[in-house]
């Protein structure tokens, strides 16, 4: 019998530290400082993706957030002065290198699409308008009232770097001109 009770309290106890770490509450930090999420937590849906409520990232990263209701779609923005270097496709599908000073991406909730729109810079001081899209692995969504996305997406395409700490469940953003 006692056998039997310290079988039970062990897998009890096993179960009680999975379920801790299935449980885990998944952090976001940008350039080390913790993203506070009030209302909205991020999580890992079907795919396997971590969707975060983008609009507390964008914040803490100095990036602009507009919501169009009738599209139903999240557009981010930034204006970067002096610029980065960087490279998009203008209008007729060709590659433009030179310093984006604006960029902008929409993220359309139940689209599987990034659109991004920007300014290039080019080394002749001709600005070009570049247009890109990147298809996602799965969508973006509106859940209690936000709309999550997976991070990478918006991160690097602002200049970001994303890593995935596993140890501490954590999304470390860090901005690659500041390190």
């Amino acid at each position: 019998m006692k056998k039997f009770v310290a079988l039970i309290l062990t897998g009890i106890m096993i179960l009680g530290c999975f379920g801790t770490v299935l449980g885990a509450e998944i952090k976001v930090t940008v350039d080390g400082t913790p993203v506070v999420f009030t209302d909205a937590k991020p999580y890992v849906d079907e795919n396997g993706r971590t969707m975060v409520p983008l609009r507390p990232v964008a914040d803490a990263m100095g990036v602009d957030v507009e919501w169009d209701r009738r599209t139903k779609t999240a557009v981010f923005s930034d204006t970067y002065d002096p610029g980065i270097e960087g490279f998009g496709y203008d209008i007729n599908g060709k590659q433009v290198y030179g310093r984006i000073e604006y960029m902008s991406l929409s993220f359309k909730v139940d689209a599987t699409r990034v659109e991004m729109f920007g300014n290039v810079k080019k080394d002749n001081g001709e600005m070009t308008m570049i247009a890109d899209s990147f298809q996602m692995d799965t969508t973006a969504v509106v859940k209690d009232g936000r709309t999550y996305a997976p991070l990478r997406y918006m991160v690097q395409s602002f200049g970001y770097n994303v890593d995935w700490e596993q140890e501490t469940k954590t999304v470390a953003v860090t901005n690659y001109r500041v390190q």
